[in-house]
């Protein structure tokens, strides 16, 4: 059987691709995200004990804190954005599928 649709599984493949690569960065963006944010705290926390007690109450767990509930944004936003490619590249593939199924059942309903 003739592939058909090459410029279509070109494009399908490529969605996908970029969908592995946006996910992948995703979760190494998140994983850098939280890891900044405690370890800032802890770098910030000595310095705000040195400027007095107004900027000492919790700078390190308000720091950590940020950090990980900005990785868990940043987590979110990038897992939506990259399954999407994956289905974007998933349905492409799917609308061949469903012409290929479609041209062999006329086929067969037409022979005699």
């Amino acid at each position: 059987m003739i592939k058909k649709y090459k410029a279509l599984r070109f494009v399908g493949t490529v969605y996908k691709i970029f969908g592995y690569i946006i996910l992948v960065t995703t979760i190494l963006g998140a994983v850098g995200t939280c890891l900044s944010g405690l370890l800032g705290g802890a770098i910030l926390a000595p310095l705000a004990d040195e400027l007095g007690s107004g900027f000492a109450a919790g700078s390190g767990f308000s720091a950590a804190l940020f950090g990980i509930l900005f990785g868990l944004l940043v987590l979110l936003y990038g897992g939506i954005i990259g399954i999407s490619m994956l289905a974007a590249g998933e349905g492409v593939y799917l609308l061949i599928d469903l012409e290929d199924n479609t041209r062999q059942t006329v086929e067969l309903l037409q022979k005699p």
